[in-house]
């Protein structure tokens, strides 16, 4: 009893500086969105939003899970740096963890490709270069090849937020991206806490929300 209280009142304080509330804040009112680079368990299937999503991945075993989960209304097999749509079909362009799988010039590609095609372009990514490689079930093309800052992005035109709690609590084992203290559960409910905290100061965040385009 006392325990469903309190996980009550944690997710309404600081579920809203969860990745799906900021999404949702971000994208209000019908609208047509574009996720680029979807994956198999996109975040937008954990946001409700009365919107058309397209789901676009070059990788097909990805596409055909998603679809599966039924998170997109239509998908497309292609690459996120030569998106085929045209010009203004979506209201907004989604690329989450995406960026990082790419190099420097073929990032800076995708989100020309995502001005294009769309309003409103809302990025994530490491906060920096974190040297994962793929896991068992993934695209074995899928290893982080390069790092953004809070400056390079600003540079860019992105207003940026923190996510994912103080960076300092997460290092990465084995390829793979983990909470840094024993016990884990604990340091990752800390990490939750600290979401609130480094969401205005990106710097110190673990994962950085990117936002760019019509409010």
């Amino acid at each position: 009893m006392i325990a469903d209280f309190l996980r009550r009142v944690y997710l309404r304080l600081l579920g809203s500086y969860r990745l799906p509330s900021l999404i949702a804040r971000e994208v209000t009112g019908r609208r047509r969105i574009l996720d680029a680079g979807c994956g198999r368990a996109s975040p937008l299937g954990l946001v409700g939003l009365d919107s058309y999503k397209v789901g676009l991945d070059f990788y097909q075993s990805y596409i055909l899970k998603s679809r599966e989960s039924s998170i997109h209304h239509d998908y497309v097999l292609g690459d996120v740096r030569l998106l085929p749509f045209k010009p203004g079909s979506f209201n907004c362009a989604l690329a989450t963890e995406v960026l990082e799988h790419l190099t420097r010039q073929e990032g800076t590609e995708m989100i020309k490709q995502m001005e294009k095609v769309a309003e409103k372009i809302i990025l994530t990514t490491p906060n920096g270069f974190l040297p994962t490689y793929p896991g068992a079930q993934d695209n074995p093309d899928e290893k982080h090849q390069c790092g953004w800052t809070v400056s390079e992005l600003a540079e860019l035109g992105f207003k940026i937020y923190g996510l994912g709690g103080w960076k300092r609590l997460w290092k990465v084992d084995a390829g793979q991206a983990v909470i840094r203290f024993r016990p884990r559960k604990v340091f990752a409910a800390l990490a939750g806490i600290t979401e609130l905290l480094v969401y205005r100061r990106p710097s110190l965040a673990f994962s950085l929300f990117c936002v760019k385009g019509e409010r």
